[in-house]
């Protein structure tokens, strides 16, 4: 019943979120996106934590679990692919505005995407008790006690904080650059590179997904999440060079290094979180699984926000001028590229050391 509620409710907040009338003041039209973003992201926990919970009860098997979250990982690149589309599909010609294309696309991604793809696990998947139910209530004091007492899973949601908040608000200086720096202010030239760029990390991502299988069941997923976690630092250094007026094609390159970690994200990050479940089920009798997800959905929407949050007072305190187009200070180009390249080179490495020095190859 969760799933197939907030499935809809989901669907139709994403709707609402792009419903601000034009006519109101810039505060006014703040105020609702932000109160519609608050009930859509609350709305959401109820829809993930349990279909994430529906993932990890198919099987007990690590293997055959990490499979089943490759799977799955196909899924989340077509919807990233999708979504980078979104803003040049609303700017077509057969809008009356973008504004309209905005609402009419918003409409559909709500309906067709969020709320009728949404409820098909409600209708077709079943639950599965692998453990004794406890009766009494979980409170919030045994999620932190959880905390205190496993090493592993607070090293693995540090990851999480680092790449989900700190990666991606760097990264998300991307499509300033491309249209500021690389296409001298052509807001639309620059939106379809960055969809150009989002699709080449979507396709190679699906390629790294049978890659980041077969390794992670040979070497472990720690280790391969380490060698992740490298080459994307390699491919923080790269953005310097990369993100350059007349790279043309070339940009491609930075997909190829840095689009498996968003693979692992999706893919080896949840795999863990599950063996970890399993481990304290296991040892306590208690069903587990609900207050794992539950902890790796808190952490990366907290993630997911402070992103947000850096990358709005970063562009502000660079100096960007959006009203300036191609005639930016070179000092908030430089600015842009710092937090871009460094924010994802420290990023990586952070979180590769935290793996390095604090669990083993067993996940310990």
């Amino acid at each position: 019943p969760f799933i197939l509620i907030a499935s809809w409710v989901c669907g139709a907040l994403y709707g609402l979120v792009w419903m601000v009338p034009e006519h109101w003041s810039a505060n006014s039209q703040l105020g609702y996106f932000t109160l519609m973003s608050l009930l859509l992201y609350c709305s959401y926990v109820f829809l993930n934590v349990p279909m994430t919970c529906l993932s990890f009860e198919i099987s007990r098997d690590p293997q055959t679990r990490l499979a089943l979250m490759g799977f799955t990982t196909y899924f989340v690149k077509l919807g990233t692919l999708l979504y980078q589309w979104l803003f040049p599909l609303a700017q077509l010609a057969l809008f009356s505005s973008v504004f309209v294309g905005i609402k009419v696309v918003g409409w559909g991604v709500g309906i067709l995407v969020i709320a009728l793809l949404g409820m098909l696990p409600a209708i077709f998947c079943r639950e599965q008790q692998f453990v004794k139910q406890v009766s009494r209530p979980i409170r919030l004091g045994d999620s932190v006690e959880l905390l205190r007492n496993n090493k592993a899973l607070c090293i693995v949601l540090l990851v999480c904080v680092l790449q989900l908040g700190g990666g991606a608000f760097a990264a998300s200086m991307d499509y300033y650059l491309l249209v500021y720096y690389v296409h001298g202010g052509d807001i639309t030239a620059g939106a379809i590179d960055k969809g150009w760029l989002s699709t080449a990390y979507t396709l190679l991502g699906m390629l790294a997904i049978p890659v980041l299988l077969k390794f992670s069941a040979r070497a472990g997923k720690i280790k391969v999440l380490r060698g992740v976690l490298l080459l994307t630092a390699l491919g923080g250094i790269a953005k310097w060079f990369l993100f350059v007026p007349g790279i043309g094609w070339w940009i491609v390159f930075d997909a190829l290094l840095c689009t498996l970690i968003w693979s692992a994200m999706s893919t080896i990050m949840p795999a863990l979180i599950a063996d970890m479940s399993d481990k304290h089920s296991e040892k306590s009798g208690q069903h587990s699984a609900g207050r794992f997800v539950a902890l790796f959905t808190l952490v990366a929407n907290v993630s997911g926000a402070i992103a947000i949050l850096l990358a709005g007072v970063s562009i502000n305190l660079s100096g960007f001028d959006a009203a300036l187009g191609a005639h930016q200070t070179a000092s908030s180009i430089t600015n842009m590229r710092v937090i871009l390249a460094a924010g994802t080179f420290v990023c990586s490495m952070l979180a590769w050391l935290l793996i390095r020095y604090q669990i083993d190859g067993n996940g310990k």
